[in-house]
């Protein structure tokens, strides 16, 4: 996710940062051209052109496609930040049960939160099916990394390891049973939360309604000249831009956001995310090693 200065409105007005959708200018270009050709048509014969009326109907329809596809789009970011959420605010609940309630040595507490690190790191990387995970080698053993290597699935690996330690620790009266069942409720919210997060990953928009949107901006976008060239005549192709610009953005972002934990500009920032539960539960960071690993700058995540 690219962060900014949400007071810094001129620089933001002229800025090309996060400005354009993966394809978004050859779309935009496409559009120019058929706008010309329509234009440099309709200087042959005055009568290739559409009445207005028709775009101010097939208009409506468009804005009201559109919008759905914004809020079923931003309805996907924003559950996804919900869930990490609910994934720092277990984290953290899991670190300070850890060092302040049960009856466990520095390093006993140590590996119990590393584990909790863990899990936020094979978690992201899962989502974004990153093999590489460079800082959970930094935190893990040779042999626990093999055996999370081999393990189906990662962060459920962690999971099950965060909860054979709070067994242990039960068993051996290091911690209450009643507070015990109380802190595998926090690790079963952070397995709910990366089931939440694999349900949104997995399950895209509807490819009806993507195919409708496309088709419907597509065929307004390709006939919208017809009913701009007898007013405004050889700025049509421009106009045509601006306007394929602004509609082609819109559907742009909401592809992106189908899957909002990936690289994308308008993407959850996750490396961030997991980094402030490394710091606070280990006082470490991997946001450097993550971002020299993947080659990002850090404003990109």
């Amino acid at each position: 996710m690219l962060s900014y200065a949400k007071t810094d409105w001129l620089h933001m007005l002229v800025s090309p940062r996060g400005s354009f959708a993966p394809g978004l200018m050859r779309r935009v270009l496409v559009f120019g051209l058929i706008a010309s050709a329509l234009w440099f048509a309709h200087r042959l014969n005055d009568r290739v052109v559409l009445n207005i009326g028709l775009y101010e109907v097939s208009g409506a329809v468009i804005a009201l496609i559109l919008a759905f596809r914004t809020n079923t789009s931003y309805n996907r970011f924003w559950e996804g930040r919900t869930l990490w959420g609910s994934i720092v605010n277990a984290s953290r609940n899991l670190g300070r049960i850890a060092r302040c309630h049960a009856a466990l040595d520095a390093g006993e507490a140590r590996e119990f939160v590393t584990w909790v690190v863990v899990f936020a790191h094979a978690c992201r990387r899962s989502l974004r099916e990153e093999p590489e995970r460079p800082e959970i080698d930094r935190l893990l053993p040779e042999a626990e990394r093999s055996a999370m290597a081999a393990h189906p699935s990662p962060p459920l690996y962690a999971s099950e390891k965060i909860s054979s330690l709070l067994a242990g620790y039960a068993r051996r009266g290091a911690l209450d049973p009643p507070l015990a069942a109380r802190v595998e409720e926090e690790v079963m919210t952070l397995v709910n939360c990366l089931g939440g997060c694999e349900r949104i990953r997995k399950t895209p928009t509807p490819l009806g309604y993507v195919l409708l949107l496309r088709r419907m901006v597509a065929l307004y976008l390709a006939t919208l000249p017809l009913c701009l060239v007898r007013e405004i005549g050889f700025l049509t192709p421009l106009v045509t831009m601006m306007v394929a610009y602004a509609v082609l953005m819109i559907e742009g972002i909401g592809q992106e956001l189908d899957n909002p934990f990936g690289h994308d500009p308008n993407d959850l920032a996750l490396t961030r995310v997991c980094d402030t539960i490394e710091r606070d539960l280990l006082g470490s960071s991997s946001l450097d090693l993550v971002l020299a690993s993947t080659a990002r700058f850090p404003d990109e995540d």
